[in-house]
């Protein structure tokens, strides 16, 4: 029976509109195998950013703007560079001044692993953007210097050097941007491509490679795709394509809408193709590139796409309309199985823009993106679930369903009803929802978040979350998307949740210490440990948890139903503190505000109590144990953590390759003895945030299996109850 309560829907506003047609949505509790990955969601949400003359000042103007970009989540965000931004400008002559700009901040954000997609140099390319064959040995070592800029210790050029100022290292790499619509034929790219990944892997074999990335409208595909399948020698890990709604402002939205079906039959073209490659078969697609309309002004301030027409900006890229439209693109696409979703561009105006280039304010279209990302998180995806809509046909709107790993199911409806076919960034004609999931069970709670003509593009949508009912309703005045999550146990952390993961205490966190969470809700129920999609930097996304301090997502070494064990960002060093929240799957727990120390010391324990031997190895690295003392004289390596920023490479996630000594003073007693030391500092081979200490077992130290033994930072002591077995 529907239950109706009255508190509930005045809060959600579940009134009607005067006119709004009803539809009837039903979630059925079975997986819909004909869809996605084998009837599995697996659709990570990007942004996108073209470091050129006129774009590449962003984040100097708005260096706070990083913040906006981290809780975006996206992951292996495009960067395009043109113009001054393409840092080759002659035949021996480079400046990465603008390049450096933007992508060393990106680079610094997000999972650290953006895809750089190669631009040719201008002095190589032709009038209609392509390169002859005779410059593409050019192109490839053009290339292969990109990857030693940024990942094998840099080149030299006309006398000079040049290095990337940072270690992050560049794995995704995008060969030749939209060689279809740069002149170029599908037998010159595949020959292009075969000649320039074996150069880049020269210098750094572990590169991954993104291929193709059409300029894709109708036929392209069909196109570009047998000729590239068959001819292609060199190593490939993704298939990439862009779309576009329209190139023309005139387009009415009944057309733009209709773009969508084009996307998917380009899809399934492209992957029918990939099929006749057996190296290619399993080969993901990505979607590098997308929005409402592609066109953009001229010099002359005519549109490039249409040159009788003075170009206008479409603003539905950021009004009601992309509420809908982008949803479409998303549940589309995620049901024929492509693996990303790149919008484009982040810093931009209102018709492609996610935040206002010329004031560093969020738009429309950020909330529809970050709202898709965190709900609809990839790793590690969702099964997608059958779904009756009354709709005949989807003509009006669309319902789209996925169940967690964890249970819970996350229901999108879209209204993408057209008042008028004329309508160009119209309203819209409203609808109301009657949703069923009584199939699915019970859950704990409901959260709904609308995104329509009423959303706030500074604020974002509001978030409700109310008592669980199995049958739901919502109206949408317009253009917009309702999205609704069936929460099973929703993210909540423990009173006194938060404590250093060696002592196990709680306490004022400091930079770069290991803290561990308890709590409900935090993670998977298969323990998942450290990922690094960056080279010699661990993950702030693993498993669908994100850690938060103030907003910015830290360095994950494992996450679990009930806990999770995060590094604390070194951004928090001279605040009196800092605010924690954990989120999986799209639920963020409330937020704990930790007070904040210069340092927190305290040493691992084996097995990991608190209490009890140390982690401590003997000169030969074997664990000092009763039934492996040591002596005294003998060196020992005692590991914890909490020592805070003395070290001035210290960055969030970074795995220290050698020593890096330490400008913190440390003390060790042991057995209320002082200690010689020789080193202290970060341990080699593990996170910045895991010290090493080198101490030697000072003579008249009383022996036995539990010998006390701590360590002083700045007046910081280790805790009690740490021993170590002296013979």
């Amino acid at each position: 029976m529907r239950a109706i309560v009255p508190v509930i829907a005045a809060l959600l506003a579940l009134a009607r509109l005067d006119g709004a047609s009803t539809v009837q949505i039903t979630v059925l509790n079975q997986t819909d195998t004909t869809s996605g990955q084998a009837g599995r969601l697996n659709v990570f949400l990007s942004t996108s950013f073209q470091p050129a003359d006129w774009d590449y000042t962003f984040f100097q103007s708005f260096p706070a703007n990083t913040n906006v970009l981290w809780q975006l989540a996206p992951q292996h965000i495009n960067l395009q560079s043109i113009a001054g931004g393409n840092p080759q400008t002659g035949a021996n002559s480079w400046n990465f001044s603008e390049n450096d700009a933007v992508n060393q901040v990106v680079l610094a954000v997000a999972d650290h692993s953006p895809l750089y997609e190669i631009v040719p140099p201008p002095y190589i390319t032709a009038s209609n953007g392509s390169v002859a064959a005779s410059n593409f040995p050019a192109f490839a070592a053009y290339s292969a210097n990109l990857a030693r800029y940024f990942n094998g210790g840099g080149f030299d050029a006309g006398g000079v050097h040049f290095q990337s100022p940072t270690p992050y290292h560049v794995t995704w790499w995008g060969i030749y941007n939209e060689p279809n619509g740069n002149g170029m034929t599908p037998q010159a790219y595949t020959n292009l491509y075969n000649l320039t990944v074996p150069a880049m892997q020269a210098v750094d074999p572990s590169l991954r490679f993104v291929a193709v990335e059409l300029s894709d409208y109708t036929g392209q595909a069909a196109y570009y795709m047998p000729t590239f399948v068959e001819n292609v020698n060199a190593q490939v890990d993704v298939v990439a394509t862009h779309f576009y709604g329209t190139c023309n402002q005139r387009t009415p939205d009944s057309q733009v809408f209709a773009a969508i079906g084009t996307f998917t039959s380009e899809v399934s073209v492209i992957r029918s193709a990939m099929q006749q490659n057996a190296n290619l078969a399993s080969v993901p697609i990505w979607v590098t590139e997308n929005n409402v309309n592609a066109d953009y002004s001229a010099s002359n301030g005519m549109s490039v796409c249409n040159p009788g027409q003075v170009f206008v900006t479409d603003q539905r890229g950021n009004s009601p309309f992309f509420a809908a439209w982008r949803p479409l693109v998303f549940e589309r696409l995620a049901k024929e199985g492509v693996s990303s979703l790149h919008h484009w561009d982040h810093d931009a105006d209102l018709q492609y823009g996610e935040v206002d280039y010329n004031t560093g304010a969020t738009q429309f279209s950020y909330w529809v993106d970050y709202w898709l990302a965190h709900l609809f998180p990839s790793p590690p995806g969702a099964d997608i679930l059958q779904v009756q809509n009354q709709d005949s046909g989807n003509v009006n709107v669309d319902a789209f369903a996925v169940r967690n790993d964890d249970g819970s199911v996350v229901v999108m409806l879209i209204d993408h009803a057209v008042l008028t076919g004329s309508d160009n960034n119209g309203t819209g004609d409203g609808r109301t929802f009657q949703l069923d999931v009584s199939a699915l069970g019970s859950f704990a709670s409901v959260t709904m978040i609308t995104l329509d003509a009423g959303t706030d593009p500074t604020a974002g949508p509001a978030v409700a979350t109310y008592p669980y009912m199995a049958n739901l309703e919502a109206t949408v005045p317009g253009y917009g998307v309702v999205l609704f999550k069936l929460n099973t146990t929703p993210a909540a952390i423990l009173p006194n949740g938060i404590v250093n993961a060696a002592s196990f205490q709680a306490g004022p966190l400091a930079p770069g210490e290991l803290v561990t969470i308890f709590g409900q809700g935090l993670g998977p129920s298969t323990l998942q440990y450290s990922q690094t999609s960056s080279p010699g930097f661990f993950d702030n996304f693993v498993a669908g948890t994100r850690v938060l301090f103030d907003g910015i997502p830290a360095p994950l070494v494992y996450t679990y139903q009930d806990y999770v064990t995060a590094i604390v960002p070194y951004s928090v060093a001279g605040a009196a503190s800092t605010t924690v929240q954990v989120e999986y799957l799209g639920t963020t727990s409330a937020p704990v505000t930790m007070p904040v120390a210069a340092n927190a010391t305290a040493l691992f324990t084996v097995p990991p109590t608190g209490s009890g031997g140390g982690a401590i190895l003997d000169i030969n690295s074997q664990l000092v144990s009763p039934a492996n003392p040591v002596g005294a004289g003998d060196w020992i390596s005692i590991y914890g953590t909490g020592e805070g920023k003395g070290d001035p490479d210290a960055m969030d996630g970074r795995i220290a390759s050698g020593p890096a000594a330490s400008n913190i003073p440390v003390q060790v007693t042991i057995g209320g003895l002082p200690a010689v030391t020789d080193y202290a500092g970060q341990a080699p081979s593990e996170v910045f945030g895991v010290m090493q200490i080198n101490a030697q077992i000072p003579q008249g130290v009383a022996p036995g299996p539990n010998v006390p033994i701590q360590v002083e930072i700045n007046g910081v002591t280790s805790q009690n109850g740490v021993t170590v077995a002296v013979k």
